[in-house]
């Protein structure tokens, strides 16, 4: 099955400009204002404000909220959520999280995209993999994900740990991936410390891959312990604790947070040690530098993980960027700040894709 947009025939975005998104609640329903046409100089943009909007279908969201659906790969099962009708897009989340995380996501881009939100192996409800689930081996995962599907050509939007992936899909797979999002995920930008970075990976790697045959056999005693880590993690105020190093203003959907500590204690040993690894990874870099896709950078503008600052350096590399930061917000704005991210993301692939910035 292959899907392809309208605006497949795309000028290059120049560099260095963007959008600055802010958000503020309010009673009534407005719609956003469209974006202007001016040229924007480096590290401003146009300053869009989201009003508080309806919340996405509660019965579609009851329906993604419930168990995923199931496909088998050449590794085993993969669990994945998937909802609408158009051109395919796909979602990956990032470290300790799950396709949950995309659940409003899922629910609002549903009109315009048959969206698929995958649980890479090792997260949710996906078994890990068998073998070390480098960011490459993760990406050659989503990329068997699309075969299976008939997926020929697709839009990708990774967040964090899952933009490492998806930026590396992108690079290798150029005549596959049409546009790229990389969410909440920068770049180091100086030559020194990716050096640094470059030289401790070797031992890191060794140790890893020597080692993982025997995470193998402690991973099924880790599991034991789930269900009381679980229990412990939901104790009020942990739950509020670990999540204000990511979110900035807390979370309206509350339910979000029990789900993300859900997440936590179901990431797979092995996985959580290969994500980590994956941080610095000069691979990862390289992809930004050769992904010749035009690709948005978005994160929030006060993210403790992923500053502001890493996203400008990213889009000093790519080929083809846009950045778009939401204020008021930290390092997972699809669910902290949906509805300025949701529209930044039809700017991009909808309403204005290929119109240069």
């Amino acid at each position: 099955m292959s899907a392809e947009h309208p605006s497949d025939n795309q000028t290059p975005i120049r560099r260095g400009k963007g959008l600055r998104l802010s958000v503020t609640s309010s009673d009534a329903d407005a719609p956003a204002p469209e974006a202007g046409d001016e040229t924007l100089r480096r590290g401003q943009g146009l300053r869009l404000s989201i009003h508080d909007t309806s919340a996405a279908p509660l019965t579609l969201l009851r329906e993604l909220i419930g168990a995923p659906q199931i496909i088998e790969l050449s590794h085993g099962p993969l669990a994945y959520r998937a909802a609408g009708h158009g051109p395919p897009l796909i979602l990956l989340h990032g470290w300790a999280a799950s396709s949950r995380y995309w659940l409003i996501t899922l629910a609002d881009l549903s009109a315009d995209f048959r969206v698929y939100a995958l649980d890479l192996p090792g997260f949710g409800d996906s078994p890990a993999l068998p073998e070390p689930g480098t960011v490459a081996r993760q990406a050659q995962t989503v990329l068997e994900f699309a075969d299976a599907l008939g997926l020929t050509t697709f839009d990708i939007n990774g967040h964090s740990y899952g933009a490492a992936v998806a930026v590396s899909l992108a690079a290798s797979q150029p005549q596959r991936v049409k546009r790229l999002i990389m969410t909440s995920l920068g770049a180091i930008g100086n030559e020194i410390e990716r050096l640094i970075f470059g030289l401790a990976r070797a031992p890191i790697d060794l140790t890893l891959r020597i080692g993982y045959p025997w995470l193998n056999l402690v991973a099924p005693w880790v599991e034991l312990w789930r269900p009381f880590t679980t229990a412990l993690l939901c104790v009020p105020p942990l739950p509020q604790m670990i999540a204000a190093r990511f979110i900035e203003n807390g979370l309206r959907e509350k339910w979000m947070l029990q789900e993300g500590i859900v997440d936590l204690t179901k990431m797979d040993l092995r996985a959580h040690l290969m994500a980590m690894a994956s941080v610095g990874d000069p691979q990862v870099f390289d992809a930004m530098c050769n992904a010749p896709q035009p690709t948005l950078l978005i994160g929030g503008a006060r993210d403790q993980i992923m500053p502001p600052e890493s996203l400008h350096a990213a889009a000093a590399v790519l080929r083809r960027p846009r950045l778009a930061l939401i204020e008021q917000c930290g390092h997972i704005p699809m669910i902290e700040q949906p509805e300025a991210y949701h529209a930044a993301l039809r700017s991009f692939l909808v309403d204005g894709a290929s119109e240069p910035l």
